[in-house]
Order: structure tokens, then C-alpha cells, then sequence
């Protein structure tokens, strides 16, 4: 199941769903697909909890999203209601690094979609549309959805206003799904559970089949007066209140001092997503359980594992896991805020903008609904009162491996099931599990012959070759003949490349269709698509490429071509770019590039260091703020660039900090120098409002010195 799922989401462009009941392996098949895809991926999520969970970022955060809610109209809207299609794009003015990325992007994968509101999404389909500058929904970007939709579902506060353009609050209800061949498939063998007539009653509660379930048999765990004595439980509640409370009681309760251990943050990292207490207030004999899985490949505890605490001193917090006979001493772990980014050969990359370092447990006699999904447990108390929401009966009792797990506070009865057949109706329309091999078969050779052809499109070469020759004549002390000679020669070939493209591309998706039908062999299409790649690539490089390169070196340190040399280098750029990505092309998992083509590129662009082009702004007298925003970086990388001159002694430092600012520095700097070894000692030695990248330039700065 899970390879044909892989083969299908890696070989087709078909947004999925992929969706299961609570145990079923959705995280695994995550954290698996992320590991083997080559396509050009990032991970998001709804909340910033969900988001540092998947190893993502948050959608509103990736896509600079506001807060307020959305509906698809251009009619006028109550500002103080919500906000409409004009109100939206004037968010979208992304630096160019980050509008790079979007345009880079393959697949997008939305962890715990049951939390994303259709407008939500929405919001991102017009973004990728108005960045890609391609009309098709989500940009042409393949979508993967995981979640469940019987679990938590999204958070509304303008209930009034999003139902008057959405039927309800999900996220397939978004306009621009309707617009998409969406399926869905769904992972069966749940792995939490093992004991059938658990698994029968918790599928009835999540299907709302309330004739079918055996209330007699479930509230058989029905004990109102239970206390637990020898093995510990969880108290499940509805909201942080209760929980807080019961684990606050129990802990004060506890005889013997309490210890408090901080977590070390550094960098950049949201508040409001820290995966843990910044502060674990502890006492020896407290029931805890784990948040994380272990990283160490013991596998010693698991994300919901229980244990409890034996010994505590300033250092070391030593427990007894659950099941264990032996005492375990705990280690700290780190949780990473992220943000994606390009390097130099457009590969995605994760960039750490600040990591939370705490030990991976927190108090465990009571936990919420909403911090146990994903988790697992052993022994539960439950109080499925009047407070539970939709979804949560089923969350609850689905955390725990048995029935005879479970204790009962109050009766489960009819009235607190819950089923939403808007979810059931669009899960039965759209599931695809039997017709996953017909459509990875129908699909995955169209898809393949369409990203050669997207790499082969050479169709915009000549809007940049008119822009360049409009420049180069606007350009002083440039030899004019010698630009039109260019211009001409060039454009007719353009002219001929894009001719064969359009032929090419009729032909090849002949071809496909007819190995698809059986009548054309699978070599033929490969022979003939490898044959255009290398065509492409040698007449690109030979009759467009490097005849402008020539021409860029001849002027290239002209006086008053500064202007122009930018301008040029961007479609020197770009050009150089094509041909790089037609070195990696692939049909299927064939390459299609001949290596012996590639000494043909003969010269490389030379490129001033990024560090180089943002100390020269500065020298010219610009602020790090006004560097940031004409270079498309943010401003920790161009403080990072300018510390470099720092560690030389060739910045005035007086024009980036005040002089109460450098003072205190100097001050620290004097008595603690040899004391403060990291930045975070440093950090928490100097006033707040010192940042990590104005501390790394300061020391610099003053080591050198030194």
C-alpha cells in the first residue's frame, strides 16, 4: 500500500488526500515520503504547534497569509468582518528570494488538514497563482492533504460570515478544490489497536453509526468513583483549565522540593509555538509522560509513553518508564523553527531560524484532547461530558491501545456522538484506494513528458532577448553596431528553437498516447525526448548563450554600464539556469542529458560574492534595512554578510549601533571577555534588546581588536 501510495504521489501530478483513522500510519508515511521524494517539497501545517511536529512551517507564516478571515469575492466587504479578493493581493509582495522559492516548488504537503479552514486555502491558491504567474489552481503546484476530518476540527470565530460563500468549514470545501480531480485514498490497518470489538465500536462513533454501537459494552468502563493506586492514568479534558489545574494539584501535593528547569532558546523562535513549558516545574514521584519519540535509537520511550520521577538534582532528571525496571536518566532534545529556502542549485533547503531545548516531557496526570492527538497511551480517564466537542468522543477513546484501558467518568450516551455527513459524503465521492495503480498508470508518463517539456520551454527567451537590446541601446559607451549585429543573429534562432519546441511537443504527446494504448514502444518516446534535450542544450549554449556571454565580457567593467551589466547578468542568469536544469532532466528515472555535451559551456559568469555586493551598499552609504530590501534578503543574512568586515575593523560601527548600545557592549566586553564562551552566554549577559546577529557582529568587531 504504502509503495504504490509513494509511486503515486512521486510519479503523477494528482493532489491527494491521504487520510486514515487514528493509528493508521499517516506521520510514518510523512516523514518516510520527505526522506525518498527528489521532488522539490515543502511542509506546512495550520498551527504552530502542528507545523514544528511535521518538521515544517506554518501556512500563514510561508505565505504571509493575514489572520483575518477570507471570502472569495470582489464585492465590498465589512473590513471589520473579513477580508476579499483585493484585500488579499496586497499581500502578497514577497522579497525575491522568497518569490524564487514558490516558483521552485513541486509539491506542497499540508499536514493535520482537519485544522485548515477552506479560506485558508483559498488564500494559498491565489498566492501561487499570482506568484508562479500561472492561471492553474495552486499555481500547477501537486497538493498532498494528511489528516482526518473525524478529529479536531478547524477553529471558526466568523461562523456568520464564511457560510454565506462556503458549505462548511473544511478544507474541501475550498472553491479552488472544486476545480481539481482530488481523490482520496486512505491507510486501513490501524496499528494502535489490535482487539476487534474495540476497533468495531470506535469506527461506528467515528462514522456516527449510533444504532450500531454497543453503548452496553462501552459503558462497561464506566467507574464515576475511580481513583488509580498502582499504575498510573492519564485524565483526559476538554480544555487546558482542567488539565492545568488537576496536574498543579497533584504536583502540590507531592511531598519534597520542587525544581525548575529552563529551556534554552536560541535564535529566532515563536512564543506562542513552543512545543514544551519554557519552565518544567518537577517533584520527585510525578507522573509525566513523553512528548517525543526517542531520537537516540534506543527507542526507550515513545510520543504519549508514561513514566514517573525517582530522583531530581539541578543536573539530572533520572525516571521509571512505564513497564521499565530499570531507571533511565532523561536527555534534552531540540525542536527547530524552520524556514525554507534555495541554495545556489535551486534545491530547497531547510534553514534553522532558532531552536527550543527541553527535556521532551511534560506533567501527565491530565492532558487535553487537543495536545493528545497523535498520541498513544496505555490507561485513560475519561469525562466525555457536555463539554467534549464534535470529533472528540472519537479522539479520546482512540488514544488508548484497549477498551479495558479505559475508565469511564460519565457515560458515553447518543447525544455526545457526533456525525458530520458533509465529510463522510466528500470522503465516499472522492476515494480512489481501488483505482490507485489505473490512475498512476494513465498518468505517470504524461506527467513525466510534461516536466521535460516545462524544462525545454524556451518560449520567454525572447521576451528578455527584446529587453536586453532595449537596454543596450538606452546604454552609454556601448558600440551600438555591434548590439544590432547581436539582436539580429540571435532573434531569428530563438525564432527556429521555439518552432521545433511546438512541433516537438505535438509529436512526443503523440507518442505517449500511443505506448499508452500499446501500440509505440516506451524506447521510442525515450530516444526521441533525450535527442530533444541534447538538441536544446547545444544550440541554447552555442547560438544564444554564449555569443551574449561574449558580448557581457567585452563591457563588463565599462565605465557607466553599471545599470546595464545588472540588468544583462539577470538574463545571462536565467539563461545559464535553463541549461543547468536540463543537465538534471529525467523521464521516469531515465537521464536524459549527454554528458559529453557539457564542455560546451565553456565560461561561467563572474559573480561578486553576495557578502561583497551588500558591503558595497553599505559603503555607498545605504542602512542595513534600505541593503535587505534591494538585495531581497532579510536582515539577519545582511548582518551576517557586513560581520565578516567586522572581524577586519572595516565597519563603522556607529552607523548601525547608538553610542549607549556599543558602550554597554564595550563595557561586558572588557570584564567578561574570556568568561562568555557561546552567544547565548553572551545573550544572557547583555541588556534584551541585544539581538544574536548585532552580539556575532559586536564580538567580532572587538576580538579583532583584541
Amino acid at each position: 500500500m504504502n509503495e504504490s501510495l509513494f509511486n503515486l504521489v512521486e510519479h503523477t501530478n494528482r493532489s491527494i488526500f491521504l487520510t486514515g483513522k487514528a493509528g493508521t500510519g499517516k506521520t510514518t508515511f510523512l516523514n518516510d515520503f520527505v526522506l525518498k521524494t527528489k521532488k522539490k517539497h515543502i511542509v506546512v501545517a495550520p498551527t504552530g504547534i502542528a507545523a514544528i511536529n511535521a518538521g515544517g512551517v506554518t501556512i500563514h507564516s510561508m505565505f504571509g497569509l493575514p489572520p483575518r478571515t477570507f471570502v472569495p469575492t470582489t464585492e465590498r466587504i465589512d473590513g471589520n468582518l473579513a477580508m476579499n479578493i483585493a484585500d488579499l493581493m496586497h499581500h502578497f509582495k514577497y522579497r525575491k528570494d522568497k518569490l524564487k522559492l514558490l516558483r521552485e516548488i513541486e509539491i506542497i504537503i499540508i499536514d493535520e488538514v482537519s485544522m485548515l479552514r477552506a479560506d485558508v486555502l483559498d488564500m494559498m491558491d491565489f498566492s501561487l497563482r499570482h506568484v508562479r504567474r500561472n492561471q492553474q489552481r495552486f499555481g500547477g503546484v501537486q497538493m498532498l492533504f494528511i489528516g482526518d476530518l473525524y478529529q479536531l476540527p478547524p477553529v471558526v470565530r466568523d461562523e456568520h460570515i464564511l457560510s454565506q460563500y462556503y458549505n462548511s468549514p473544511f478544507f474541501f470545501e475550498s472553491l479552488a478544490l472544486k476545480e481539481i480531480p482530488l481523490i482520496t485514498i486512505e491507510l486501513t490497518t490501524v496499528y494502535r489497536q489490535k482487539d476487534e470489538k474495540f476497533l468495531d465500536i470506535l469506527n461506528e462513533i467515528r462514522d456516527g453509526e449510533i444504532r450500531d454501537i454497543d453503548f452496553e459494552a462501552l459503558n462497561e468502563r464506566y467507574i464515576p468513583d475511580f481513583e488509580p493506586t498502582d499504575e498510573p492514568y492519564v485524565y483526559l479534558t476538554s480544555h487546558n483549565r482542567m488539565a492545568d489545574e488537576i496536574n498543579q494539584k497533584k504536583l502540590a501535593e507531592l511531598p519534597g522540593k520542587s525544581f525548575s528547569y529552563a529551556a534554552e532558546i536560541v535564535g529566532n523562535f515563536n512564543e506562542n509555538q513552543y512545543p514544551n513549558d519554557e519552565v518544567l516545574e518537577l517533584k520527585v514521584g510525578a507522573q509525566i509522560m513523553f512528548i517525543r519519540n526517542d531520537a537516540s535509537g534506543e527507542r526507550r520511550y515513545f510520543n504519549g509513553k508514561l513514566a514517573e520521577i525517582v530522583d531530581l538534582d539541578e543536573k539530572e532528571i533520572t525516571v521509571i518508564i512505564d513497564g521499565d525496571d530499570e531507571s533511565y536518566v532523561l536527555k534534552k532534545e531540540v525542536w527547530e523553527q524552520k524556514k525554507y529556502s534555495l541554495d545556489s542549485d535551486k534545491n530547497i533547503t531547510e534553514d534553522v531560524l532558532g531552536s527550543f531545548k527541553q527535556y521532551p516531557i511534560r506533567l501527565a496526570w491530565a492532558v487535553t484532547i487537543h495536545k493528545s492527538q497523535g498520541l498513544t497511551f496505555d490507561r485513560l480517564i475519561i469525562d466525555a461530558g457536555k463539554s467534549f466537542a464534535s470529533g472528540q468522543v472519537y479522539v479520546a477513546l482512540s488514544r488508548c491501545r484497549t477498551l479495558e484501558g479505559i475508565v469511564l467518568k460519565s457515560k458515553i450516551t447518543p447525544d455526545v456522538i457526533f456525525a458530520d455527513r458533509r465529510v463522510s459524503k466528500f470522503q465516499d465521492e472522492t476515494h480512489a484506494n481501488e483505482q490507485m495503480e489505473e490512475i498512476l498508470n494513465a498518468e505517470k508518463y504524461d506527467y513525466s513528458i510534461g516536466k521535460v517539456l516545462k524544462r525545454l520551454d524556451c518560449r520567454w527567451f525572447i521576451h528578455s532577448l527584446e529587453n536586453w537590446n532595449k537596454s543596450a541601446k538606452g546604454a552609454k559607451a556601448i558600440d551600438r553596431d555591434k548590439v544590432q549585429f547581436l539582436y539580429s543573429a540571435i532573434k531569428p534562432e530563438i525564432g527556429n528553437l521555439t518552432g521545433i519546441l511546438d512541433k516537438f511537443e505535438k509529436i512526443i504527446r503523440q507518442k505517449t498516447r500511443k505506448f499508452v494504448l500499446g501500440t509505440e514502444e516506451w524506447s521510442e518516446v525515450e530516444s526521441k525526448t533525450k535527442g530533444a534535450v541534447n538538441f536544446f542544450f547545444k544550440n541554447v549554449n552555442e547560438k544564444v548563450f554564449l555569443p551574449l556571454l561574449d558580448f557581457y565580457a567585452e563591457n563588463k567593467g565599462s565605465k557607466g554600464l553599471k545599470q546595464y551589466n545588472e540588468d544583462f547578468r539577470v538574463f545571462l542568469d536565467d539563461l545559464e539556469d535553463y541549461l543547468n536544469d536540463l543537465k538534471k532532466v529525467y523521464l521516469l528515472e531515465t537521464p536524459l542529458f549527454n554528458r559529453e555535451n557539457e564542455v560546451k559551456v565553456t565560461t561561467k559568469i563572474a559573480k561578486v560574492p553576495s557578502h561583497i555586493l551588500t558591503y558595497q551598499l553599505f559603503e555607498d552609504g545605504k542602512t542595513i534595512p534600505e541593503i535587505a530590501k534591494e538585495r531581497g534578503l532579510v536582515t539577519e543574512t545582511i548582518f551576517g554578510h557586513l560581520s565578516k568586515f567586522a572581524s577586519q575593523g572595516l565597519l563603522d560601527l556607529s552607523r548601525i549601533f547608538d553610542k549607549e548600545k556599543i558602550k554597554t557592549f564595550e563595557k561586558e566586553f572588557k570584564k567578561n571577555h574570556d568568561v562568555h564562551q557561546s552567544l547565548n552566554e553572551w545573550k544572557n549577559a547583555l541588556p534584551k534588546e541585544f539581538e544574536f546577529n548585532e552580539i556575532r557582529m559586536l564580538l567580532n568587531h572587538y576580538s579583532r581588536e583584541k
